[in-house]
């Protein structure tokens, strides 16, 4: 019975012990005066927290929640200035009404009189804090400094201000002499002009920024900025980075090369120079620029990086020359070089695709993509720029030419070989109907001599001349000057048994293979000779005899030019003088179509339908496009909207349908007008294929 009382007193003894310690807490708290944690300002210098800005406000911190009025009532700044209070728990916040002057010092201080919301009076006031506005704001320091020379070609600009900037008015208020594409870069007070290409040598330069820059509180610059710098004296220069930087899907067979303005000092060549990522085992050496490059500069230019195999596909690779690279005349290179270029993946077959010429990757070379545009590829990887081609009629393999030498690969970059001797010239390939042989020109390159039509095998081996007839191979008299007119464009009907060509007097030529009888047409033929479906005659565009005008001659050691009306020199004349003619076979004379004057580059369709370029004036690269149901019909011009001169065009193997490259007339905008298009030759409608390219094709 006694275990009751006991346990109850333990209980109430319990309560007044932790009763009379909350008692003694609480009166312990409630008896402390409020103090100051801080003052500072909201904003100001990231340098300095003493410096504010002109729209700052001041923040007190108490230790304590505060009767407000008593701390708004001991709260003052000298010189004075208006403004209210806010608060946020115990933090008081003092915002002037007006933004603080500038260049001013100011004394913020609390009186006597806060109190908490106990009851408390704060006994000690806090030592008064001191700080002073920012003047205008300036620039402090520049990279490159004022008047600076010999600023490296890569070289990025720095600008360093004393305060944080409004970013946007800076960049409106800047401006470039010359002006140059850059992107600006913002590290707090810092701004970076990066350059998107490298600077030229040798040239001044001008960053100005005028008082229209402000800082964050909307101060303006007190004077205007401007710096002044000059580039390194001309040096070594890259003229062509091969891929070119950014480029995509390019083949994996490509060489990796740099083609500079001037022939290199070949010790200055190490292994380490170039650096690629992911690694690519290959070597590095110094070489003449290949094929009619070659023949057209023979100095040792460029810088060639051979991979030991196929690159990835869809793969991006990181490009890096390093220093130390020197040219023969003992100038270096300004700045390194860096970089980068994507693969693409190589097919089996080029069936029912659209191959085309373009010089996107750094030097003009064969392509492909789908016919909707999509999946655009590299196909040949030359380092001397590519003027023609063929594609076996399988879609396996190609040929490609620059002018003086050929190229024979496999549609998927595989098996790479040069066809073509050191002591000739060969040009114009086209492949049999029937993909058994490739047909060519062929000339000596030393003597300038034409060496007449040759053959190969499918795959480019066993090269021998075509045996014409013997009026068909006239050879020059000896008091013939050193050019010679060469034999042109050789084109093999569809059966197999007619071989056109054009003659060194540009005169149209058909050959029957079978009786090995010749027909020959007074005629200056400057484009190739294309058979209609049913071989029984070719058409062809150029000028009438009797014009004085002879397909360009070659000249020893030089590239052969395309057989083209833009190969001639400028003659508005001339050019409305172009036809379009028929030569049947056996006949003697061609037959002017009703296509009318300017008519150039024509094409023929399965189904015997023509296509044509109408030049106008003295352009030669372009034109208007028509379509003609038969040689007796004017035709129609398609595609009349602004902008859509066409350059050259084949018909596709859906009907009524051409893939043409469109050249940009001045004024023009390439980046809508120019490139590969699909068109619909009954609507006259246009869907872009590729932003650039040219001597487009689409394969069965």
């Amino acid at each position: 019975m006694r275990a009751v009382p006991l346990r109850t007193l333990a209980v109430f003894g319990i309560g007044a012990v932790v009763l009379i310690a909350i008692l003694y807490y609480a009166s312990t708290v409630d008896g402390r005066p409020p103090t100051v944690l801080q003052v500072s300002l909201t904003q100001h210098l990231t340098s300095d927290a003493h410096v504010a800005l002109t729209t700052s406000s001041i923040e007190v911190d108490f230790s304590e929640p505060i009767a407000q009025g008593t701390a708004e009532a001991s709260f003052q700044i000298s010189p004075a200035v208006g403004g209210s209070f806010s608060w946020s728990a115990a933090s008081l916040t003092f915002t002037p009404t007006e933004r603080l002057p500038l260049r001013t010092t100011f004394e913020v201080s609390l009186r006597p009189g806060v109190r908490d919301r106990a009851g408390n009076v704060m006994t000690i006031s806090p030592a008064p804090f001191r700080f002073k506005t920012v003047g205008n704001p300036s620039v402090i320091a520049s990279d490159p400094t004022d008047a600076k020379t010999e600023v490296a070609l890569d070289a990025s600009v720095s600008i360093n201000f004393s305060t944080l900037m409004d970013t946007a008015s800076v960049e409106r208020a800047m401006q470039l002499d010359p002006a140059i594409q850059v992107r600006l870069r913002w590290s707090r007070e810092r701004l970076t002009i990066v350059p998107v290409a490298p600077l030229e040598p040798n040239r001044q330069y001008t960053v100005m920024i005028g008082i229209g820059a402000r800082d964050q509180a909307g101060t303006p610059l007190s004077l205007p900025f401007r710096l002044f710098f000059r580039t390194v004296s001309s040096g070594l220069s890259a003229q062509t980075k091969v891929p070119a930087d950014g480029a995509a899907g390019i083949a994996v067979s490509t060489s990796i090369a740099v083609i500079f303005d001037r022939a290199l000092d070949r010790t200055s060549v190490r292994d380490n120079l170039l650096t690629i990522t992911p690694a690519v085992a290959g070597s590095l050496d110094l070489i003449a620029s290949p094929g009619a490059a070659g023949l057209l500069d023979s100095g040792l230019r460029t810088l060639r990086f051979q991979p030991s195999g196929p690159l990835d596909p869809n793969t991006t690779y990181e490009v890096t020359l390093g220093p130390g690279l020197l040219g023969a005349d003992g100038a270096g290179l300004p700045a390194g070089l860096a970089w980068s270029f994507t693969t693409g993946a190589p097919t089996a077959t080029l069936s029912n695709q659209v191959v085309f010429l373009s010089d996107r990757a750094g030097i003009a070379n064969l392509w492909a993509m789908n016919p909707d545009g999509t999946n655009q590829r590299q196909l040949s990887a030359e380092l001397s720029p590519v003027v023609d081609y063929a594609v076996a009629p399988d879609g396996r393999a190609f040929v490609v030419g620059d002018g003086a030498v050929l190229v024979w690969q496999r549609a998927d970059g595989s098996a790479r070989r040069l066809l073509t001797d050191a002591s000739a010239v060969e040009f114009d390939p086209t492949y049999a109907p029937d993909g058994s042989s490739i047909i060519f020109g062929r000339a000596d390159m030393a003597l300038g001599t034409s060496l007449g039509l040759w053959t190969r095998n499918a795959d480019g081996g066993d090269p021998r001349p075509v045996e014409l007839p013997t009026e068909a191979t006239a050879s020059p008299s000896p008091s013939s000057p050193a050019p010679v007119p060469l034999l042109r464009a050789p084109r093999i009907s569809p059966d197999g048994t007619g071989l056109a060509f054009v003659d060194e007097a540009g005169r149209l030529v058909i050959v029957d293979l079978v009786k090995r009888q010749l027909a020959a047409a007074p005629f200056v033929a400057l484009s190739e000779p294309i058979w209609l479906p049913d071989g029984s005659a070719v058409v062809v565009s150029g000028l009438p005899a009797g014009t004085g005008v002879v397909p360009p001659a070659y000249q020893p050691r030089s590239p052969v030019p395309l057989l083209d009306p833009a190969a001639l020199p400028p003659d508005a004349g001339r050019l409305s003088a172009m036809r379009v003619v028929l030569l049947a076979r056996g006949a003697s004379s061609v037959t002017p179509t009703a296509f009318g004057a300017g008519a150039a580059r024509p094409a023929v369709d399965a189904a015997g339908q023509f296509a044509f370029i109408r030049l106008a004036g003295a352009d030669a690269a372009s034109g208007s496009l028509w379509v003609s149901s038969a040689p007796d019909n004017a035709g129609d011009e398609v595609m009349r909207n602004p902008g859509a001169q066409a350059g050259s065009g084949t018909f596709a193997p859906e009907p009524d349908a051409m893939v043409i490259s469109r050249v940009t007339a001045p004024g023009d905008v390439p980046t809508l007008i120019g490139g590969v298009w699909l068109v619909n030759l009954r609507s006259g409608e246009a869907q872009r294929l590729s932003a650039d390219g040219w001597l487009p094709r689409w394969l069965p």
